[in-house]
């Protein structure tokens, strides 16, 4: 494993960590309201699993979405790229000299 990969893995554990946090704190501040139990109410933990499960949802279709669109931005940024690179490969060869009848007959 590169160094390059491992930071990349600690930056995805750490947004997915802010995520979750965020959420949970979300969820809590929605749906918990009664501190007078130590338990959670069958109402608390219904809005808790719907909270969370929204959410998973969402997150789901957005990510589909997501993938669909950053495909079509890569197909297109491929074609961009050979279409540059084959206009870069004729603007660098070297062109045949004209021969002219003058070059042939002599």
């Amino acid at each position: 494993m590169n160094i390059d990969s491992a930071v990349s893995q600690i930056r995805n554990f750490k947004d997915f960590l802010q995520l979750y946090n965020k959420l949970t704190e979300h969820c809590f501040t929605k749906c918990v309201d009664n501190f007078h139990s130590r338990t959670i109410s069958a109402i608390e933990n219904q809005c808790v699993n719907n909270c969370f499960g929204k959410f998973t949802n969402v997150n789901q279709k957005i990510l589909g979405v997501y993938i669909d669109v950053q495909q079509e931005i890569n197909t297109r940024r491929i074609a961009e790229l050979e279409a540059n690179q084959a206009t870069a490969i004729q603007e660098t060869a070297p062109t045949a000299p004209a021969v002219t009848e003058a070059a042939i007959n002599a």
